[in-house]
C-alpha cells in the first residue's frame, strides 16, 4: 500500500511541475532568438526573389515548396529582428536570397507580426520549438499566400 501512495505522489509531483512550466511558457516572455527552419507551402502568382517562374510560365499560379531558414539575432522587450531566406536548390527556380526580418509580439507574447522587405506575416509561437507562419504578399508581381512551420534548431 505504501507502494502505490509513493506512485501517487510522485505522478502528482511531476505532473503539478509540469503544469508550472506549461504555466511559465504561457506567461513569461518567449524567446525567439536562434535558428528556424521550415518547408513552405506557398500559392503564387508571378515572379519575385523567392518564387522566379520558368520562361513563360509567370501568369500561371502554381503551388511551390521552398525550404527556409530563419534566424532571429537580437530581441528586446516585445520586439525582434533578424532575417529569412530560402535555402535549397531542389528546383531550378529556387534562389538562394537573404532578407531582413523585423517583428513584434501581440499582448499574450505567443503570437504576432513580422515584415521584410517584400510582405507581412503573421505568427504563433506553438512552444519554445514550434512556430507557425503564415505570409502574404500583395504586389503587381508576385502574390503570395503561404502557411508553415518552422522548428527551432
Amino acid at each position: 500500500m505504501k507502494s502505490h501512495h509513493s506512485f501517487v505522489v510522485l505522478v502528482g509531483t511531476s505532473l503539478a511541475m509540469l503544469s508550472m512550466s506549461l504555466s511559465a511558457f504561457a506567461q513569461g516572455s518567449p524567446n525567439m532568438l536562434g535558428t528556424w527552419t521550415g518547408m513552405s507551402n506557398s500559392a503564387v502568382s508571378g515572379a519575385g526573389q523567392f518564387h522566379p517562374a520558368e520562361a513563360g510560365k509567370d501568369k500561371v499560379v502554381r503551388f511551390r515548396n521552398v525550404e527556409y531558414v530563419m534566424v532571429i539575432d537580437k530581441e528586446e522587450g516585445r520586439n525582434f529582428v533578424g532575417s529569412i531566406g530560402a535555402t535549397n536548390n531542389k528546383n531550378s527556380t529556387d534562389v538562394k536570397r537573404k532578407e531582413v526580418l523585423m517583428g513584434a509580439y501581440a499582448k499574450d507574447m505567443k503570437s504576432g507580426v513580422m515584415v521584410n522587405e517584400t510582405g507581412s506575416f503573421t505568427f504563433k509561437l506553438m512552444d519554445p520549438k514550434n512556430l507557425e507562419i503564415c505570409y502574404t504578399q500583395v504586389s503587381a508581381t508576385p502574390k503570395v499566400a503561404s502557411c508553415f512551420e518552422l522548428t527551432r534548431k
